[in-house]
Order: C-alpha cells, then structure tokens, then sequence
C-alpha cells in the first residue's frame, strides 16, 4: 500500500573560480513522542528500517521564482516526495533563495525518525527585509514520510540568540549534523558571509545540541587564528561523534591571500565554544607544502570515527587545497589527511603524483574540490574496506585521441594505509548506467558517501542523473546494479531543474 505523505500549505565550478579570484527550537527538542519507528544505521525518514535518500536541486525554477530551489526525497520503499519552500507557512519559495543547497540528517527530536535540515542560505529573512541572511529548515521524520506540516524555519537567532540575523550572513550554507557520543544529536551550520567585529565575510559557524547552542568564529575565546575580512570561516563542516571541523579557505597567511586554514574541535554539548583540539594550514609545522595565494585549504572537509582496535577510537579528517599549484602546474589539487584524535597531526598528503594515485598533476584538475568519507561498519573495528573516502577533480580532462575537456573524475581511496594501497575509480560502473560523457561535464563536483553507495551526481546533462555506485562493486569486485535517480522519476520538467544532485544526504 502506498503511504499517506504529509503536505502542508552557484552550481559547479564557478564558485570555485570565484574563491580562487530562539524561534520553534524547543518545541521539537523533546523525546516524548511515541511513534512508530525503527532507528536503523542510515538516513531512514519514516522509520521504517530502509534507507531513505534526499537529493537536492537549490537551482530548480518553483513556479515562475528561478533558483528558488527544491529538496526530493526517494524513500527506501520506492515512494517519492519532492518539497519547496511553499510548504511552509513561514517561507516564500523566492527566487535566488537556493533552498537544498546545503543538506544534513539526524533524529533530532528522539523519536526514531531521521529529521531532515535543509540549508537556504539566500532566503531573505524577516519579510524580505534581510538580503541573503539565510536559514535552516528543520522537517521532523515521521512514519508517514517527512512531515512538512510540522517543519520550522530556523533563522541564525534559534541557534543562539545573542547572534544576530543579519544581511549577507548565508547562514545554512554548509552542514553537518549527527550524534554525539553520548546520544545528543548535534547540528553545525556554517554562515561564511557573517560580519565578524567589522570584517566582512570573516564567517561563523553555529554549533547546537537541543538544549544549548553557541557561536564559533575565530575571535570567540580559544580559537585560534583571528576574524579578517574574507577568510570565510564556515564554508564548509563536518562532524563526528566526538569532534567538529570547520575550514576557512580564504584566510590568509602572511602575503599568500586565500591559502585557508581547517580547525578541529571536541564535542562538548555546545554549552560553550567547543575545545579547539588543533589546527593545520600549510604554513604550520609539519603539514606538507606552503601557503600559496589560492590553495584554498579547507575547501572541502569530511571526518569520520573508526575502531583501529576493539579498545580504542580514531578520528581522520580530509581535507583538500584544490587551488594547490604544486611545482609547476596551477591548481591541481592536494588532499590532506589529518589525524585528529590527541592532536591534529598530518597522517599523509597526496595528489595525482604521489605513488599509487592515478592520473597527473595537471594543471586545473582541482584534485580535492569535493571529498566525502565514510566508515561502512560503525562501532566495528575495521579493515581497509571499511572506511573509504571519495575524491572529485572535476577540472579532469579525460582521453588522449579525442579528449574532454573538464570531464572530471572520482577516485576512491582507503583511509586505512597510503593512498595507493587501496585505490579505486567507479568510471566503469557510470558508463554502464549510461553516463553521458563529454566535456563541461565536471564529474566530481558532487558526490556523497553512504554506508551503502558511492552517490554520484551530473546535474550539467542534458538529463541530469544521480548514481548511486554501490561499495561492494567498488571495493569486492561485486556486481550489483546501479540505481540511477533522475528528475523525472519525481516527474519534474528537465525545463525547471537547474542543479539536481548538487547536494545529497
């Protein structure tokens, strides 16, 4: 039987490119409810104990409002459900809002429902008197499917109210939400554009638990560095159960303008700023290279938690600089990986030269411009299999004879041994599911791990696709089927959609 859904009332490289030139909180924070549903591993909206997907399209044309931007949910039992801003009360479905453009998950409220968090870092709040202040859509899990009745609008003052909502802020342009260690769920939002003691886009991000939350940015106290104009504190994050990072890819170090920075920190409930546990910029002691103007460190982040051994826990932080210019070439890429267990030390730095990793260092590659981790056995101890990380070049050109130009790539690596030891390319598998090849493709700007699946996006195609590669063909030589997902499925018009797959969770 078909489930009742409830209902209610700058793509791709560019930004890239252009880096390198109290309200409702409380009122779904409570466990009380008694819902029918099963906590599963995954992303799992209804709780029903399948995995659920959300895809983003922060692009697509609502009505006659471009870039309004939607969110569509494919559920595990085959039910579909696409949201817009017009769902809710409270919002407009504006143009140039980007509603999607950023996208976490966790259960929130306790019920054993995944919630969903929607970033729209260019809706104009307070009745459109803000400019592009941005804001968090929070839609509550329910088993009848995610209940757009009951979301609520979180503007930068519900996270903490002593930080205003103010214009340019983007808040919600980047997320990362799960579980603390102890169960808390936890959410981070970054806001890139905030002014901090009168420097623009010096950026912030905010740090919430359901019963605290708490500004960070780099003149709160023991936090390292300083707020400066244009160091885009914020762009992006990522979190664990026991840590949060945040990168600043345009902070400067000495002359080298936009060489970024990433800060590491341990989870504390967010009563107050989070310990820093370290930091690393490529103009610190033992971290590989130097700061250049526009490696654009911290670019792109993602950190998981793993079980070395049955008695102890780890965490490893990625992090890429897709600006790095190497020896001779400009912007080809690295990607760091950084232990962040006592400290936050170098494990290994590589790009399309170092040993094992395939490809070359070429110039406009952006080796690291998208990273996603994951740790497939969670709680497990692990082996090279276990916990994998996916890299995006979508500056890639590919072919010799008749090559494309900005095709792009994904390669995949362990995150357990050097980076050759283990590496895998899912090229094969899209061109079974019929990926569309050609140039401006730019392959690897949009990717997302799951326990499950290696998610691929090509929202540049003339029919804009997400593929969804499983592991095991990946890392065991298996032969499942890729799922493929197109707008249509949710029957969109391709004439409305503008980045399906930009964001995914």
């Amino acid at each position: 039987m078909r489930k009742r859904r409830w209902t209610a009332r700058t793509i791709s490289r560019s930004i890239v490119l252009f880096l390198l030139a109290g309200v409702g909180l409380f009122a779904v924070s409570t466990s009380a409810f008694a819902l029918d549903c099963t906590a599963g591993s995954g992303t799992d909206f209804d709780g029903d104990g399948l995995t659920d997907l959300a895809i983003g399209d922060p692009d697509a044309t609502v009505g006659s409002a471009s870039r309004s931007g939607r969110v569509h949910i494919a559920y595990g039992d085959g039910t579909k459900l696409t949201i817009t801003q017009a769902n809710f009360a409270d919002n407009d479905a504006a143009a140039g809002d980007r509603f999607g453009h950023a996208l976490a998950a966790t259960d929130w409220n306790g019920d054993g429902c995944t919630d969903l968090l929607v970033g729209t870092p260019f809706e104009d709040w307070s009745n459109n008197t803000l400019a592009d202040a941005g804001v968090v859509v929070f839609i509550p899990g329910h088993p009848d499917g995610l209940n757009t009745a009951g979301a609520v609008t979180w503007p930068q003052t519900a996270f903490a109210s002593a930080e205003g909502n103010e214009a340019g802020d983007q808040f919600g342009y980047s997320l990362a939400a799960g579980k603390m260690s102890n169960g808390t769920p936890y959410v981070l939002a970054g806001a890139p554009g905030e002014m901090v003691s009168g420097f623009d886009s010096a950026g912030l991000a905010m740090y919430r638990t359901p019963s605290a939350g708490v500004a960070i940015h780099q003149n709160s106290d023991g936090v390292g560095g300083s707020a400066e104009a244009g160091d885009l504190f914020g762009y992006a994050v990522a979190g664990t159960e026991t840590r949060l990072a945040i990168g600043s890819p345009g902070e400067s170090g000495g002359t080298a303008l936009r060489a970024g920075f990433v800060q590491v920190f341990t989870q504390n409930g967010a009563t107050t700023v989070p310990p820093q546990l370290g930091s690393a910029d490529q103009g610190s002691d033992l971290i590989s290279g130097s700061a250049e103007t526009g490696d654009l460190m911290g670019y792109s982040l993602d950190m998981v938690d793993y079980r070395p051994t049955s008695t102890t826990t780890a965490t490893v932080l990625a992090v890429s600089a897709p600006g790095e210019d190497g020896t001779t070439d400009v912007d080809g890429g690295w990607v760091f990986e950084l232990d962040a267990a006592g400290a936050v030390t170098e494990r290994l730095a590589f790009d399309q030269d170092t040993s094992g990793v395939a490809g070359a260092f070429e110039p406009g590659d952006l080796f690291g411009a998208s990273l996603s981790a994951v740790n497939r056995t969670p709680g497990a101890v692990v082996t090279w299999d276990d916990v994998l990380l996916a890299v995006g070049s979508p500056g890639e050109d590919v072919g010799t004879v008749r090559p494309y130009t900005d095709r792009g790539w994904v390669q995949g690596f362990s995150l357990i041994g050097a980076p050759g030891d283990h590496g895998f390319d899912p090229t094969s598998e899209l061109n079974d599911a019929g990926a569309d090849w050609r140039s401006d493709m730019q392959l690897g700007t949009w990717i997302y791990a799951t326990v499950n699946h290696l998610m691929i996006a090509d929202p540049l195609a003339e029919s804009p696709a997400v593929y969804a590669v499983p592991w095991n063909d990946l890392v065991s030589d298996g032969e499942d089927p890729v799922a493929v997902y197109r707008p249509s499925d949710w029957g969109v018009s391709e004439a409305t959609v503008g980045s399906f797959g930009s964001s995914m969770i």
